[in-house]
């Protein structure tokens, strides 16, 4: 017997909207309309559908690394179970003052990805850096709402900075930050937490890497251009992104907070540590990302901002189909080697 739908929940195919499609790239439009146009998108299914299902085709194959480990760590702030994390070790011999590391926080609104998700960034930034990467795999909402994600990835810095070093034989004072989409979110506030006095870390982090990074959970089509103008557009509709802040920010109020959008932070811009930010230019996030750059380049900061062209929200994520998924890597993973002085790491042989 068929599954019965509710009449009101709009069904597939969902065709290119026309004032996005002759914009898009030709080889995310030809892969949409070929692989996407068919399924339900996921605000209008099951969440435990999407949970079961990638959330972005289109990723190619991980590199090849020397040696991944899964490890679950202690809390030393928050409340809450331990956390599970996974390691990603690069080739070579560990430097004396131990492998650079980053911390990598994946994408998923909040409400979708884990320890499986960008597993292939995660390879590629570790394989053409030459650093230590670590992926989190923070609580989901809606069963654990803001700030439990910010908490658990906090902890992860704070694991990094204090334990790591002994354990996973990392560089106490080598340590970057980074992530896409709400991983962005959190990279973003982790930096600016680690500048407060009352959560200073023993050393600075290296450098931020953001791509498509949710900085304004305020933002709408009625406040935000970008919000406007690419409402329509595949892959993160406004009504998308709609959905996820609802299930991680149930509460009206916390919105605003600087934890949950850390555009509205009233720190010292110019002292983040050196930032990418990478933003597609058909997202309804374009003009948050923007102004992130903007906030520190004005305050003195140093910040690389990259539009790339023709694009919607999940490009990184979209390497094995996307060559700008795969140049938007590649940034990453040149920013990351300087950031750590190791330039040459993707000359590595296997």
């Amino acid at each position: 017997m068929a599954t019965a739908t509710c009449p009101s929940t709009p069904q597939p195919p969902y065709p290119l909207d026309p004032s996005i499609e002759s914009r898009l790239d030709p080889e995310y439009a030809s892969f949409y309309q070929n692989n996407l146009a068919n399924k339900q998108q996921i605000q209008y299914q099951p969440l435990s559908k999407s949970r079961s299902s990638a959330p972005v085709p289109g990723a190619g194959p991980p590199q090849p690394v020397n040696t991944v480990r899964d490890l679950k760590i202690p809390r030393r702030e928050t409340p809450g179970p331990e956390i599970p994390i996974r390691i990603f070790y690069p080739y070579g011999d560990r430097p004396d003052d131990g492998w650079p590391v980053m911390l990598w926080l994946h994408g998923g609104g909040w409400v979708l990805g884990g320890i499986d998700t960008e597993n292939v960034v995660c390879t590629h930034l570790c394989r053409r850096s030459g650093a230590v990467v670590v992926t989190v795999d923070y609580r989901l909402a809606p069963e654990h709402p803001f700030p439990a994600a910010v908490h658990d990835a906090w902890e992860a810095a704070l694991y990094l900075s204090h334990t790591a070093p002994s354990v996973l034989q990392t560089s106490p004072s080598k340590i970057a930050l980074g992530g896409s989409s709400a991983g962005g979110n959190l990279a973003l506030i982790l930096a600016q937490r680690a500048l407060k006095p009352e959560h200073a870390l023993p050393s600075p982090f290296k450098a931020l890497l953001l791509s498509v990074p949710v900085t304004d959970n305020t933002a709408s089509p009625e406040n935000n251009p970008s919000w406007e103008a690419f409402k329509d557009t595949p892959a993160l509709p406004a009504e998308k992104m709609e959905w996820y802040r609802q299930k991680y920010l149930p509460d009206e109020e916390t919105m605003r907070d600087p934890e949950a959008s850390p555009l509205m932070w009233d720190g010292n811009w110019g002292a983040l540590p050196k930032t990418t930010v990478l933003v597609a230019e058909l997202d309804v996030l374009r003009a948050e990302g923007e102004a992130t750059a903007r906030k520190i380049k004005e305050s003195g900061g140093q910040v690389r901002l990259e539009v790339m062209e023709g694009m919607p929200h999940p490009f990184l994520a979209m390497d094995g189909v996307l060559e700008k998924g795969k140049e938007a890597i590649y940034i990453f993973c040149d920013e990351l080697a300087i950031a750590f002085g190791n330039p040459g790491a993707d000359e590595r042989v296997v």
